[in-house]
């Protein structure tokens, strides 16, 4: 689980990340391969790969010359810390400046509202 924000996962950390989370555990050259869109090359996406580990996001096996890597944690936890994060850096951590900014500044739909009363009530 991941608690700190020295564990802070960048938006290009992130999106090797996904590879990971839709398969894995993957090699490096299986990674680069899935992320040929990025036109990143095989020494970036490794850079990414060895922050991960170094972060505990990641962990490896060895297989000869080969590492397949696999994700320490699942997207939600990622996307909870950074929801944290957002609310303290934007609002100072005021969840009722956020909820007033986002209710005020967008038009919810019937069901958005239900779920967020759903959400309340438990």
């Amino acid at each position: 689980m991941v608690h700190s924000m020295t564990n802070r996962v960048s938006d290009s950390e992130k999106i090797v990340l996904e590879v990971l989370w839709q398969e894995s555990p993957l090699t490096s050259q299986d990674v680069v391969t899935r992320l040929k869109k990025q036109d990143w090359n095989e020494k970036t996406v490794k850079t990414f790969l060895n922050r991960l580990v170094k972060k505990g996001i990641l962990s490896y096996q060895r297989d000869g010359r080969r590492y397949w890597y696999s994700p320490n944690v699942e997207r939600a936890e990622i996307l909870s810390e950074e929801s944290e994060g957002f609310l303290k850096r934007v609002f100072q951590g005021d969840m009722k400046a956020l909820l007033t900014t986002f209710v005020e500044n967008k038009r919810l739909s019937k069901e958005e509202l239900a779920y967020l009363k759903r959400l309340l009530d438990e």
